[in-house]
């Protein structure tokens, strides 16, 4: 399956997904207005009995027109043509609730012609027998161009209808834990192919990598035992077995010690007072010294520059992954050149920190790869994977030393224009 096809069943799956939600959220919104206006219903038929049964009482009429009218949400108002015993009105209220089995609290008041004021009746609580009022409100609107008329309103209406809606907001519950694990495991199948793909090229280098030396040293062994040349030509024979078993015992160790990374989540350190400049001069011209004596490089220009500072300083390091960690630097500097290859390290101290610049004029990185290159077995596809040697694992393994030493490293870097490592050291 190739990448575009990857990509699209993911955006798929992502548009599924978030179509499933909107649907569910669609269909809770609907569920809870039906539930609304199903109670609202019982609230209005509850009240016009209500209503009826004062009339009764009373012996009056009601108004010609309905006398129920909602104001908000929460609030009705009930219009009579008789003046209203708050304690009638309360038994009325209490016994036409329980028949309509609304069971929410609510409270009422009464309007008053004298005063043309409401005043406040009290607040009835279904579900507590103690009905103490001390956090509700004492007050409810009026409705003007009436004379004889009592308020209800239910405060808690909504939650009522929400604590109703307890299914659908468990299946909710379960729709979106579903919905996390599958977006969960998305990532983590694609987490798992790029994983794998890295694995594959991995493989494609170690073969690479392990079948040059061994073919090299067939040949001159055969060379060796079945020509019977001159004694310089099998001196250089010898040579090349001599190269080849160091070149092949060289990616071997790197085996080794890619194993040894990989069945521990640090790289054990041997901490030591070092010189810094020090260091960086004896890996220097150790790395010079190894370039000189590669055939690769016979008669090629190149330069390192280290620009240090007066004062010597100090650092806790491990001296060898330091030392490895800047000779990869410098072979990666050297191996992705495409000009005279040119090395500037640098260091500036701040108060606190020590900075350590590795800057070269290689052929640099593309930002699109940048966030990947100290992932372990990355390497930057090219037309021919093998021009450059390697495994991938040098800025994997410089990025888990930085972390075993709590540094920090930045890479900034332009095609063309090369590349800047910038390791932050932290001085206490």
């Amino acid at each position: 399956m190739n990448k575009r096809t990857i990509t699209l069943l993911l955006a798929f799956a992502l548009l599924s997904i978030f179509g499933i939600v909107i649907i569910q959220i669609y269909w809770v919104r609907r569920a809870f207005d039906a539930n609304r206006k199903q109670n609202e219903q019982k609230i209005q038929v509850a009240l016009q009995n209500i209503a009826e049964k004062i009339a009764d009482y009373s012996k009056t009429t009601l108004p010609s027109s309905s006398p129920i009218n909602q104001l908000s949400s929460d609030y009705y108002t009930v219009s009579v043509n008789c003046e209203i015993d708050a304690a009638v009105l309360e038994y009325f209220l209490k016994n036409e609730f329980s028949k309509r089995n609304i069971q929410t609290d609510f409270e009422y008041g009464i309007y008053d012609c004298d005063s043309e004021k409401m005043v406040y009746g009290n607040y009835i609580s279904i579900h507590q027998k103690d009905e103490v009022n001390k956090k509700l409100k004492k007050e409810l609107p009026k409705w003007e161009g009436q004379n004889y008329y009592f308020g209800v309103r239910f405060p808690s209406v909504s939650s009522q209808l929400a604590s109703e809606m307890d299914i659908w907001i468990f299946l909710s519950i379960i729709l979106l834990l579903v919905i996390f694990f599958l977006v969960y495991g998305m990532f983590f199948i694609i987490t798992q192919r790029q994983f794998s793909q890295a694995q594959k090229q991995f493989i494609n280098n170690i073969t690479h990598e392990l079948k040059t030396p061994i073919s090299i040293l067939g040949i001159a062994a055969k060379v060796l035992t079945t020509e019977e040349k001159q004694e310089e030509r099998k001196k250089q024979y010898a040579i090349i077995v001599k190269e080849q078993t160091e070149r092949l015992s060289s990616q071997v160790e790197k085996l080794v010690e890619l194993l040894m990374l990989e069945r521990s989540s640090y790289v054990p350190l041997s901490l030591e007072k070092m010189n810094l400049q020090k260091t960086i001069k004896e890996t220097i011209e150790s790395f010079e010294l190894e370039v000189l004596a590669k055939k690769d490089f016979e008669n090629q220009d190149f330069n390192i520059e280290f620009n240090s500072l007066e004062e010597d300083i100090f650092i806790e390091a491990d001296k060898v992954h330091f030392q490895n960690m800047l000779h990869n630097l410098l072979e990666n500097a050297f191996k992705y050149n495409q000009n005279t290859p040119f090395v500037e390290i640098a260091i500036q101290k701040t108060k606190n920190k020590i900075i350590l610049s590795i800057k070269d004029n290689g052929i640099g990185i593309d930002k699109k790869f940048q966030k990947r290159v100290f992932d372990k077995f990355f390497r930057i596809q090219t037309d021919d994977i093998h021009t450059t040697k390697g495994f991938g694992l040098g800025l994997s393994y410089i990025k888990q030393v930085i972390k075993a030493h709590k540094w920090k490293i930045k890479l900034e870097s332009e095609l063309s224009r090369g590349t800047i490592f910038l390791i932050s050291i932290d001085v206490y």
